[in-house]
């Protein structure tokens, strides 16, 4: 009797381990209707409620604020610089001047064709009104060390302020260092550290604590556990951590909650669907 009842007791706690290791995403309709080609996503800083996106491809030179709900809260406008291929966004603090910043990644190129790619960079706002206006903005140009490719992921190392590029199309992607400080009004090389066994990269995201880095393909999202700000290539080299996805129409934007514990993804519009803003606890 007593084996029986312990078993099935067991039997409960495993059922209630895959339920919980299954547990489904929590979901949200993308409620604004600006973000139709949605292609970077990024954790705020100075408000720390809300993530940031933008279109890509042509889009509007427009960084969109919405809430953990898919609610459109503001919009700020870069009125300086243009949306050639807007393919990412990130956020992080500089080692400096212990500013929080917005790195905005015009880094996309289909056929490998232009001269050099760009990074736009500002403070991040405090968002009090619907409309913000940056006027304070840099960009850093850059070419990679091994010629022109196409990207749609980067992130930046918090503690060392070192951005990492991440190619897309390639059967093994490579791996890209501008370190810092990256000075304006130059074209810096970036510097190639490696592969990954990946390809069609669309996104990556590192924690605020530079612990862990994601990086999201069309099929899958990967986890990689990162030992300090010089083992990031050695540890995107490696096969990394599958981590729970809801396949999306197109998905190519991604970033972990303010905890670093929780992630966010959200995909481009297909159709008559609403886009959803998926996060995974």
């Amino acid at each position: 009797m007593l084996r029986n009842v312990f078993a099935f007791g067991l039997m409960i706690v495993l059922a209630c381990s895959v339920f919980l290791l299954q547990r489904p995403p929590q979901e949200h309709a993308l409620n604004t209707p600006f973000l139709d080609e949605a292609s970077g996503l990024a954790r705020g800083i100075k408000n720390p409620k809300l993530l940031y996106s933008h279109n890509d491809s042509g889009g509007k030179n427009s960084v969109y604020a919405i809430d953990s709900k898919g609610g459109l809260i503001a919009e700020i406008q870069l009125p300086t610089v243009k949306n050639r291929d807007w393919e990412e966004i990130s956020t992080s603090i500089d080692p400096l001047s212990k500013k929080p910043l917005i790195y905005v990644g015009d880094i996309g190129d289909n056929n490998a064709k232009h001269k050099s790619c760009r990074i736009h960079i500002f403070e991040e706002p405090l968002i009090e009104d619907s409309l913000v206006v940056v006027r304070d903005l840099r960009t850093i140009e850059y070419v990679y060390e091994d010629g022109a490719r196409d990207a749609e992921a980067f992130f930046v190392e918090p503690s060392s302020g070192d951005i990492y590029i991440i190619s897309k199309r390639e059967e093994h992607v490579g791996i890209y260092q501008l370190s810092y400080p990256q000075k304006s009004g130059e074209t810096l090389v970036a510097k190639k550290l490696g592969v990954m066994q990946m390809n069609w990269v669309t996104a990556a995201d590192i924690s605020h604590d530079g612990k862990k880095v994601l990086v999201k393909s069309y099929g899958s999202i990967k986890r990689f556990k990162i030992g300090g700000k010089k083992d990031i290539a050695k540890a995107l080299s490696k096969p990394g951590k599958n981590m729970p996805y809801l396949l999306e129409p197109q998905g190519e934007a991604l970033c972990f909650d303010s905890s670093g514990k929780g992630y966010f993804t959200l995909s481009e519009k297909s159709g008559d669907k609403a886009q959803i803003l998926y996060y995974y606890k």
